[in-house]
């Protein structure tokens, strides 16, 4: 019988790409909130405790930031120009790679009533959905103006439900933990739900959107909607996929592997 097991347990470790050897196990020291990947492929832990670490796809701390309290969005874009946006304050910062702050901005009260959530558009303009209207708004910081507001009351349900907000491919998205994640056009036209329950995060890996929903990782293609999933080993709350490297992650501790898409 455990002689069956091992080859049932081998086999979904070859259908994951897992039995490849391990590179690298991380512990840490403070709950991981959530993660998120750079263009060229750095990662970024962001905890509890406010503490946002910075790692090279083999998993080597390359820096640490420490900030009073945890950013509620952090998007690293190219790994250049960071951005993260603090709720409890309402401002947000861009910092430079070594997580020094090269601009930082109270969000102009003009702008929106009651900012929920923010993220950056390009390089100069910034998307926010407004709590006081259920609005999504998109801002031109640098001519100081609101380019675009459309009420989505009638899709959102309630503004404080969403967990994250991220701009990528020219769509908006919003995750709604309870429901799944939300597509809008660059107009804020709403376009599609990708439907799932429980998604604490998700990122992107070409034209593909990806989460962790259960043991496998689901990859949904932005312009096609064709579907495609990774089983991952179970008991992760979050993962991401590079062109070199599959991080799984539960709370407290990081598993880095080899992989190809």
């Amino acid at each position: 019988m455990k002689t069956y097991a091992s080859i049932l347990l081998l086999l979904f470790l070859s259908q994951t790409g897992l039995a490849q050897k391990k590179i690298k196990t991380l512990l840490l020291n403070d709950t991981i909130l959530y993660s998120a990947v750079d263009r060229p492929g750095d990662f970024y832990v962001i905890t509890k405790g406010g503490q946002i670490q910075r790692f090279d796809k083999d998993g080597k701390l390359l820096v640490l930031y420490k900030a009073e309290k945890a950013p509620t969005l952090f998007d690293p874009r190219d790994g250049a120009r960071l951005f993260a946006y603090y709720r409890h304050d309402q401002h947000y910062d861009f910092l430079n790679p070594s997580f020094e702050s090269a601009q930082s901005y109270k969000i102009d009260p003009s702008f929106a009533i009651q900012p929920w959530m923010m993220c950056p558009s390009g390089d100069h303009k910034l998307w926010i959905l407004d709590k006081a209207d259920h609005s999504l708004k998109k801002i031109n910081v640098r001519e100081s103006e609101v380019e675009l507001e459309v009420v989505v009351d009638s899709l959102i349900g309630g503004s404080e439900i969403f967990k994250t907000m991220r701009e990528y491919q020219n769509f908006v998205f919003l995750l709604n933990p309870a429901k799944g994640i939300l597509i809008f056009n660059t107009l804020g036209k709403y376009i599609r739900t990708i439907e799932a329950s429980g998604i604490e995060n998700f990122n992107f890996l070409g034209e593909e959107l990806y989460y962790l929903d259960g043991g496998n990782i689901q990859f949904f293609n932005l312009f096609t909607t064709e579907r495609r999933r990774l089983p991952v080993a179970p008991g992760k709350t979050s993962a991401i996929v590079t062109d070199e490297r599959l991080i799984l992650m539960t709370h407290l501790d990081i598993d880095i592997y080899p992989f190809r898409p």
